[in-house]
């Protein structure tokens, strides 16, 4: 079994992720890195200590990371 894996080894970017929508965040991320044909998510998030880190294909290092606005809309709005 080989050991490589499909995505990156260190995340493209980390979110702070402390009031974050996660299906905001989550809904974005599938428009910026798309799925595959399986329907599997093209980039994997992981969640520690309120830090979002994202992790692309190798394929989609390419991809633009997150504006800042784009962030501040993930935000969760508490009324």
């Amino acid at each position: 079994m080989s050991s490589h894996t499909p995505f990156t080894t260190e995340p493209t970017q980390i979110i702070e992720g402390q009031y974050v929508d996660q299906r905001k965040l989550m809904n974005l991320l599938k428009d910026l890195y798309g799925t595959s044909d399986e329907g599997e998510n093209n980039f994997y998030v992981e969640l520690r200590l309120n830090r979002y880190k994202i992790y692309p294909l190798e394929h989609a290092v390419d991809v633009p990371m997150l504006t800042q606005d784009q962030i501040q809309d993930c935000h969760a709005r508490w009324r």
